[in-house]
């Protein structure tokens, strides 16, 4: 018998959709009953330019994720391009919205499981642990496209997780498919 599905994993090239697809995918198991909870990670742009990231978890918390470096006031110890990461206050929002739970009806959304999350030990730990063979958690998840960190290529090879690779094609219609395996999941 086959393993059954208990990580849903979105990924794609930046900025081809993922975190509006998981924002689709949340709402629609929201209305038919289905709790989530966890995080998503949001451009901040202004006058059309992107400054950074938030974090904002399903129950409406926000902090930062990243800012470009030339509007912070001091520098910061990690960075990704042009962006310094800020830990403190990515972890302060981020892993309290991510503990484990033995509600097997509750998903665990995390969107993004990436380079700049991972400067984070205590995320990557936390990471570790939800995508455990004896984790009880479904979850739905991004991570980058491209091969990198050895925890992200375990996610993306778990025999009880199953991968969408979003593109502009198939954007708009990928999340029925991805709701009914949820759904198989969940009964």
């Amino acid at each position: 018998m086959a393993n059954k599905i208990k990580f849903f994993i979105i990924t794609g090239d930046p900025g081809v959709g993922k975190t509006t697809l998981t924002k689709k995918l949340c709402s629609s198991l929201n209305s038919k009953g289905v709790k989530t909870t966890g995080f998503f990670t949001e451009e901040i742009r202004r006058n059309k330019v992107r400054e950074g990231f938030d974090i904002v978890t399903l129950d409406g918390r926000r902090g930062r994720l990243a800012r470009d470096q030339s509007l912070l006031p001091v520098p910061v110890k990690y960075t990704v391009g042009k962006y310094g990461v800020l830990i403190h206050e990515f972890e302060n929002i981020a892993l309290s919205s991510i503990k484990q739970t033995d509600d097997s009806q509750t998903l665990l959304v995390i969107d993004e499981i990436g380079k700049m999350e991972f400067f984070s030990s205590h995320f990557k730990s936390r990471i570790k642990e939800i995508f455990s063979s004896d984790s009880k958690n479904i979850v739905v998840a991004t991570i980058p496209v491209r091969k990198s960190d050895p925890l992200i290529e375990s996610i993306r090879n778990n025999s009880m997780a199953r991968v969408w690779t979003v593109t502009r094609v198939n954007r708009n219609n990928v999340h029925e498919d991805i709701l009914n395996e949820i759904y198989l999941s969940i009964k």
